[in-house]
């Protein structure tokens, strides 16, 4: 007995634990089938009321109306009030005590009537109706009420002990007997009860876990796991839906493509973390903006895509000028001050298009002309940039294919000492001649490459076209390449450079690495990693387009660079401008003091030249010195000025004064 109490006090603790959603369906146990709670009335009305008409008892015949009435009470009350209940937390649990009122009631009245009708009626089969109809309920009961024990093991008792007590006050032993059993029987079926209790609970907790896990799964498989905004999956879906809706209303729909500018420095300056906390910063600073009246959601990485309907003209800009000033407020991340600008494409239904993935790719068009006008701004969508979008798909395939048949070529502009007059080193630069589009300029295809990540696999090809030409060159002269910013973030490149002197057989000091100052103004550090490795093993540095930077000049003294190259910007003011030829002495003076080349780029005339030699630049490089040239002629004028020859002879132009005295 100690046991079951227990148990039950246990039930009970669980009861109090247990999820509210498992709880009610617990309850719902009570109430799945009313079709049982009929059987069970019927049997029960229609036993008594037998038993009462042939005993003419008066006892047993209230007994018999009371059991009638009580079992239709809870028949209405399971067909018509539970169900207005079900889904209320409060409301189910006055139902579920209202069973319980009246399913004790109801079993109290079954084992009163086999009691009575044990003592008051000496017919033995009164005896058997009464005895056979309160046991079957019992039996009944435990199974059917198992998912709320309290009421089954109540019920149970309740209609087997007057049973008990009967059979005890008879003079029969053999009645006797059946009392003993029947309290077996309770116990047994308490047992059986507590079972089946055990085995529904888990059985429901396990359903309310799946349903928990699968909601889990349907929220991510919909929205961002970091911001909470819905992912491009879900946004496209609603964006069609809206689109369909602003069909009929004569509402505008706004698409605005939001991309934040140099995130990736935020992450690899700050680290992940704090990149995650600046996304989770700006995606409330955007739903915030349109909240009320359209949504945002996270496309991957640092893009953000905000859908807003709206009536009046220009609202679309309005939206994306808020978005800018917003974006243009410092945040504040593990007390930094950080601020995060942002690049935005807008386009507008139904008159930049009426379907979701065309919308959705002419504010991509709009985003990528904001960013290429310099970022931090946004840009609405035009006719023309999907035109120029064909034009660059287009260019695109055809220059994927030229890498594959490999239709490009590597021609190299000689760089003339301006002691000597003779070619130290000669610049590799990229032509392609297209069969239909003819020679595309390289200002043209290469931003293209970097885009698209093409760059990686046309500066390997370059490098090693470079090297193996170097290597057939008098061993005085280099060979100098570009490299692309986007490729110093690679982290092969490392391999592929030793990859083309090993194959080439070229010392690293005859190759020449001409970084960007732009690379070194973002403090990258891969990048960073990747010029000191360069100087370890022994390649030549230059600075290329020097004095366009930003920045402090630290990283002069961060790097020991071999050359210093003078953008053409100011060799091209150098006859007109006081300014561009201060800024060339003084650049002069500071290569001198660091003991370092200085190259002057673009010359174009004898006058420009005149004045970089005056200046005392080491070396110049431009069309008025030598055009960039295939392989074999530069190899041709480099040997003939291995043999002391006129290595310009044959050029087709008039060799220039100036040059043929540094010659000489």
């Amino acid at each position: 007995m100690s046991g079951i109490v227990s148990r039950l006090r246990e039930i009970g603790r669980t009861d109090r634990t247990v999820a509210d959603e498992v709880r009610r369906s617990l309850v719902e146990t009570l109430f799945v089938s009313s079709t049982s709670l009929g059987v069970g009335a019927v049997a029960g009305a229609a036993a008594s009321t037998a038993i009462a008409l042939s005993s003419g008892d008066p006892w047993l015949a209230v007994t018999a109306v009371a059991i009638g009435l009580t079992g239709t009470a809870r028949m209405c009350h399971a067909v018509f009030f539970h169900h207005t209940a079900a889904h209320d937390t409060v409301a189910s649990a006055r139902s579920e005590t209202m069973y319980e009122v009246g399913a004790w009631a109801y079993a109290l009245l079954l084992g009163l009537l086999t009691l009575l009708t044990l003592l008051r009626s000496p017919n033995a089969l009164h005896h058997f109706i009464a005895g056979t109809v309160t046991i079957g309920y019992a039996a009944g009961i435990c199974g059917r009420n198992a998912g709320r024990p309290v009421i089954a093991i109540g019920q149970l008792a309740l209609a087997s002990l007057p049973m008990s007590v009967g059979l005890f006050m008879s003079s029969d032993p053999v009645r006797w007997v059946l009392g003993i059993v029947v309290v077996v029987f309770m116990i047994g079926m308490t047992d059986i009860t507590f079972q089946t209790y055990s085995a529904v609970l888990k059985a429901m907790s396990a359903t309310r876990e799946q349903k928990r896990l699968t909601a889990r799964f349907e929220r991510l498989a919909r929205y961002d796991a970091m911001t909470g905004l819905e992912n491009r999956g879900a946004f496209q879906e609603r964006l069609q839906a809206e689109l369909t809706a602003v069909e009929s209303s004569g509402e505008q729909l706004a698409v605005l493509w939001v991309d934040l500018d140099k995130f990736k420095e935020i992450n690899d300056s700050l680290g992940h973390p704090t990149g995650d906390r600046v996304l989770c910063s700006v995606s409330r600073q955007l739903s915030s903006i349109v909240d009320g009246r359209g949504s945002v959601a996270r496309f991957g990485g640092d893009e953000f895509v905000l859908l807003a309907r709206g009536t009046k003209a220009g609202f679309a800009e309005d939206i994306a000028r808020e978005v800018m000033r917003a974006l243009a407020v410092p945040m504040n991340i593990d007390g930094a001050s950080l601020q995060a600008t942002g690049s935005i494409g807008v386009a507008v239904a139904p008159g930049h298009g009426r379907e979701a993935e065309i919308l959705l790719q002419r504010a991509d068009m709009a985003l990528y002309h904001a960013k290429s006008n310099g970022r931090n701004d946004f840009c609405l969508f035009e006719s023309a940039m999907e035109e120029e979008f064909l034009e660059l798909r287009a260019l695109e395939a055809a220059l994927r294919e030229a890498i594959e048949r490999e239709q490009l070529e590597v021609y190299y502009q000689p760089i003339v000492d301006l002691k000597s007059g003779r070619i130290t080193c000669c610049e590799a630069l990229l032509r392609w001649h297209h069969p239909e589009l003819g020679l595309v300029s390289p200002s043209r295809f290469i931003p293209l490459a970097e885009s698209t990540g093409l760059i990686t696999p046309i500066s390997h090809w370059v490098l090693g076209q470079a090297c193996a030409a170097a290597a057939k060159w008098p061993e005085e002269v280099s060979v100098a390449v570009n490299m692309s910013p986007a490729l110093l973030k690679d982290l092969h490149l490392s391999h592929m450079i030793l990859g083309g002197l090993y194959m080439s057989g070229l010392a690293a000091r005859r190759l020449e690495l001409e970084i960007t100052e732009s690379v070194l103004l973002e403090e990258n550090a891969q990048s960073n990693s990747l010029i000191r490795e360069f100087q370890k093993i022994g390649l030549k540095l230059s600075i290329d387009d020097f004095g366009t930077g930003y920045s402090s000049l630290t990283y002069l003294k961060k790097y020991r660079f071999d050359k210093i190259k003078i953008d053409t910007t100011f060799i091209a003011d150098v006859t007109r401008s006081r300014e561009a030829r201060a800024i060339i002495h003084a650049l002069v003076g500071l290569a001198d003091e660091l003991d370092m080349e200085i190259v002057a780029e673009g010359i174009e005339t004898e006058t420009q030249l005149g004045y970089v030699t005056g200046a005392r630049c080491t070396a110049a490089q431009g069309f008025f010195l030598g055009k960039p040239m295939p392989e074999a002629e530069i190899l041709r004028r480099l040997q003939a000025q291995s043999r002391g020859e006129d290595w310009s002879a044959g050029s087709g132009a008039e060799v220039p004064p100036l040059l043929k005295r540094l010659q000489a």
